[in-house]
């Protein structure tokens, strides 16, 4: 018995090895590493030598900037402006006003005048972010009141503007707020998880979607980072702890010379015994780099990855019509009815002349994927190269059920960022508008990478490995998923496509 678990194990880790490097070799593995984290590698190489910059070309730094910002965008609920300002509190009430301005008029509003624009006016029929929706996530193309069509990226901004004031409301930096519990709470997500979520998003990337979608990661996360260290070097802000320990109107602390200082992780350290958040921070190259945050952007740049990649249908794949293994497969959206039924008998006479019209067409994205359209209560054919046959007995117990809706990770990653948010606030560490600020940065970054690479190049390419049009040389028709469980019962689970 245990001969067998280590033989099966280890036929597992030959499996994963091999899958890994899916026909490279160790040679040649780091430097396809290098090429696609050296966005990211450059920004850590920046960060860490930016205390070389001589200080007599550094430019002004701007403490009360950020400080101010978030009051008026979000609303000063803690009244901080009449604790600064030593005001009647008239600033506060201006804030709730200026907030909702803020909010109804730049998150709600405009982002719906462009959204309406967009689908309406300029009849756009596809999501212009996620282009082939219709295709990984069974969607409606022609229902433009859709909510995935309005929440990326129109409302976005605006969910974060509601999130990030009601994580606001739970950290106070009233002192009767604080406890050991938070603390650690605080501190884990804000160091521990900060580093390993990305790390897990990366994996989930690789084993679950097509071969450059973790590329695509990569170069967002680096494309951001950089973007934001160099905003931090060019414009540099105080973080809140800066302003509860000096005063609005400090100059005296507000040069290059300063020291970091941990903040809320202090208290961590107190409860560790241990002075590592404290040395950190004291050696922070940037001390005066709150806007944008990128603990705000990374943990929402892993947040778009997953949300727009996660599948949210499975089992187009499961069926139990026969067919050849290699062969076109074909899918009805109801198999049960009579109509389907007829088309199962001619689908094998179909499908060469189907795939030579895809080929026949042109390379806009309407002309491409217009007959791959799965509309509800439509009993449209879809052919993609069958790799394995689908269980359906074991593909749906209830425990695959759980995910296959693509809602466990969504929810995981959602409940990450809220966390994140929450944490960097209550240690005293960066304003919701710091966080905003770093959201914008993460969306821009993952748009631009997602309309120049993403959609055009990996995902295009992957259907058109799926459909059979290009042939699949590098064996990248598969996931690293499906490449370690060929063959087996598991394999459906790790395509994106089934």
């Amino acid at each position: 018995m245990i001969q067998t678990v280590v033989k099966e194990f280890f036929n597992l880790l030959v499996r994963i090895v091999k899958s890994g490097l899916n026909q490279r070799n160790l040679a040649t593995l780091p430097l396809n590493f290098m090429r696609n984290f050296l966005p990211v590698f450059t920004w850590l190489f920046i960060f860490h030598h930016a205390s070389m910059i001589p200080l007599d070309i550094r430019p002004t730094i701007h403490s009360k900037i950020a400080f101010i910002s978030d009051a008026f965008m979000f609303g000063d609920w803690f009244g901080e402006l009449q604790t600064q300002y030593q005001d009647d509190g008239k600033l506060s009430q201006v804030s709730y006003i200026t907030a909702f301005a803020f909010c109804v008029v730049v998150l709600l509003l405009v982002p719906l005048s462009i959204w309406y624009y967009v689908y309406h006016i300029k009849k756009v029929n596809y999501n212009v972010a996620e282009w082939y929706d219709h295709i990984f996530h069974f969607e409606n193309r022609k229902n433009t009141r859709r909510l995935r069509l309005l929440a990326l990226p129109f409302l976005a901004p605006f969910f974060a503007f509601v999130f990030l004031n009601l994580d606001h409301i739970f950290s106070s930096q009233d002192p009767e707020n604080f406890t050991k519990t938070k603390d650690l709470i605080a501190w884990f997500s804000y160091v521990i998880l900060h580093v390993t979520v990305p790390i897990l998003t990366a994996v989930y990337l690789y084993v679950f979607h097509p071969a450059g979608t973790l590329m695509c990661f990569s170069f967002a996360l680096g494309l951001q980072n950089i973007c934001g260290v160099f905003t931090h070097l060019l414009f540099p802000t105080a973080s809140p702890w800066f302003t509860h320990m000096y005063g609005i109107d400090d100059t005296e602390h507000v040069n290059y010379t300063q020291d970091g200082y941990a903040a809320g992780l202090v208290r961590v350290d107190a409860h560790l015994g241990t002075h590592l958040n404290t040395n950190g921070f004291h050696m922070s190259p940037i001390v005066f780099g709150a806007v944008p945050s990128l603990h705000s952007a990374t943990a929402f740049l892993c947040f778009l990855f997953i949300a727009t990649r996660a599948t949210s249908l499975k089992h187009r794949f499961s069926s139990s019509i026969p067919t050849e293994s290699d062969g076109p497969l074909t899918e009805f959206v109801d198999s049960d009815s009579d109509e389907v039924n007829s088309k199962v008998s001619n689908a094998s006479h179909s499908n060469s002349s189907s795939v030579s019209d895809l080929n026949a067409s042109s390379n806009s994205y309407d002309s491409d994927y217009s007959d791959l359209d799965i509309e509800a209560g439509d009993k449209e054919v879809v052919q993609f190269k069958k790799l394995y046959t689908d269980d359906a007995d074991f593909s749906n117990k209830w425990y695959f059920r759980v995910f296959n809706t693509g809602l466990f990770p969504k929810f995981l990653i959602s409940s990450f960022i809220i966390l994140q948010w929450w944490a960097t606030m209550y240690l005293d560490h960066h304003y919701r508008f710091d966080l905003f600020i770093g959201l914008l940065y993460s969306l821009v970054s993952f748009f631009v990478i997602n309309n120049l690479i993403l959609q055009p190049r990996v995902l295009k390419r992957f259907i058109d490995l799926r459909l059979g049009r290009i042939p699949d040389d590098d064996n990248e028709a598969r996931t690293m998923g499906m490449r370690v469980f060929k063959g087996t019962k598991i394999e459906w689970f790790f395509d994106p496509l089934a």
